[in-house]
């Protein structure tokens, strides 16, 4: 498939390649300065267009564009696939979870609640929640699809525009959402995309039109893009880095433990920013558990997206591959072992694809790179605990806190572990789950405001306090006589 967009002020320069094929996918032309400078000006008209509607008619625009989102699913999913390697059973649900996340919003519209405040008599004090105004979005391209809708539906939902920046890698996606959601009714220039590589995103970021920013993406360019926003004060929502520990005791159902562990890690070929690529497994079961992990591993399909059996894909490029590599050689050269995978799958040709085997890699040790930094790819690396102090101690060295896994049958123990353990979300005896009425944040390097639930309502909306004097008498006045 070969899409290029309406003639514009530059040669098209954003080409994507398939990581399946190699082939081109698509030719897009870049947006320029001038014409982002452009979107955002349309932006703050439509902006005043859809604040002025009434809650339930924008209510209504996003109960649509849910609709439209569910019956263009398949489509949808495949752009996604062809652009990232993204399997096309994930993708499919990542639409339908899109979709749902549009319906939830579309509740939300007539729910942004001030409050009345206590006051001195003949004085009446309240509150209104104001939308920012224009919010910029830049998605990544791990779930540009997901993205594109669920990190705009809060600044939608609490009346603001949006122009989103999705990664050069994959723009398709978040271009047929921009036609989905006019065709559900939002008034024009509401949501826009514009399509370029990171100077547009930082361009998008420094803007002073610009009201709020929603970054994700990783820790090095949203500390730039946090820098950029605080020249002009704009709120922030920063999803970042992770390198989320999942921690297995010895009572953990083993079998359940290493299916949610494989599943946790290589879901999306590992490129997401929650995945559990640490794995701190008891020193009691750590031989046991681990060969539960690799039997498993050596079952799991790797192959071309687009065959429903398919449960692993390839990485999105050729730099994210290399990097893959490049941690998993470095891990090998510091000492550890190779337990499985560690280059591409035998069944796949040399020639094609963008194809890493599920790799599991053993005595990990914490000061090590591959324990340290994120690997955005199918890698788990296994360390072994002897005590639960230690288990916390381990689970919390580290720069990254945004999500982290328990796996034991102990209730109390799940508790002391939650309480301690430093980052936004912990699990229970599950992989990762991710909801639209969940927050979702980060601690210490991974972020900043929580992206769903209730929580995110703050980030996309300005508090207003109204105060009225309504006693009878004259003006109390601290100054006689004037």
């Amino acid at each position: 498939m070969t899409r290029t967009l309406e003639p514009a002020a530059t040669p098209a320069d954003i080409i994507v390649v398939s990581p399946t094929s190699g082939d081109t996918v698509a030719t897009l032309p870049s947006a320029t300065t001038a014409e982002v400078d452009a979107a955002i000006a349309r932006a703050r008209g439509a902006q005043r267009e859809w604040w002025g509607m009434t809650s339930d008619a924008r209510s209504k625009v996003l109960w649509r564009w849910s609709e439209l989102l569910d019956e263009h699913a398949e489509e949808l999913a495949t752009l996604d696939a062809r652009c990232t390697g993204k399997v096309i059973r994930d993708g499919l649900s990542e639409v339908r979870t899109a979709a749902r996340y549009a319906r939830y919003w579309a509740g939300q519209t007539d729910k942004l609640f001030g409050d009345q405040l206590n006051d001195v008599p003949g004085r009446l004090s309240y509150t209104l929640r104001e939308p920012l105004g224009v919010f910029g979005v830049i998605i990544p391209w791990n779930a540009p699809c997901l993205g594109s809708v669920s990190r705009t539906l809060p600044p939608l939902g609490c009346g603001n525009a949006v122009i989103v920046k999705p990664s050069e890698f994959s723009p398709l996606s978040a271009l047929r959402n921009a036609e989905l959601a006019r065709e559900a009714g939002m008034p024009e220039h509401l949501y826009q995309v514009v399509v370029g590589a990171g100077d547009i995103g930082a361009h998008l970021a420094a803007h002073p039109g610009v009201d709020g920013i929603s970054f994700t993406g990783s820790v090095e360019t949203g500390r730039k893009v946090n820098i950029a926003a605080a020249a002009t004060f704009k709120r922030t929502t920063l999803e970042l880095g992770g390198k989320s520990p999942v921690i297995v005791f010895p009572d953990a159902d083993l079998d359940e433990a290493a299916l949610g562990v494989l599943i946790g890690i290589l879901m999306n070929a590992g490129q997401i920013c929650a995945a559990n690529s640490r794995l701190l497994v008891h020193e009691s079961v750590a031989e046991e558990f681990t060969a539960k992990l690799l039997e498993r591993a050596q079952r799991v399909e790797v192959g071309d997206p687009l065959d429903p059996r398919t449960q692993v894909g390839p990485v999105v490029c050729r730099r994210q591959y290399d990097k893959v590599m490049d941690f998993i050689a470095s891990a090998e050269a510091e000492g550890a072992t190779i337990a499985v995978g560690g280059g591409r799958p035998l069944h796949l040709s040399e020639d094609r694809g963008l194809f890493i085997a599920p790799t599991i890699i053993t005595n990990v040790r914490p000061d090590m790179r591959v324990s340290r930094e994120e690997v955005f790819g199918p890698v788990l690396g296994v360390s072994t605990f002897a005590t639960e102090e230690e288990a916390i101690e381990l689970a919390n060295d580290s720069e990254f806190g945004l999500s982290s896994y328990v796996w034991t049958t102990d209730g109390a123990r799940l508790h002391r572990m939650a309480e301690r353990i430093e980052s936004g979300v912990v699990h229970g005896n599950t992989y990762l789950v991710m909801d639209v009425q969940l927050p979702f944040g980060g601690f210490k390097n991974s972020g900043v405001s929580n992206a769903f639930g209730n929580e995110a309502i703050e980030a996309c909306t300005q508090v207003k306090r109204v105060t009225v004097r309504t006693g009878a008498g004259p003006l109390p006045s601290p100054w006689p006589g004037v």
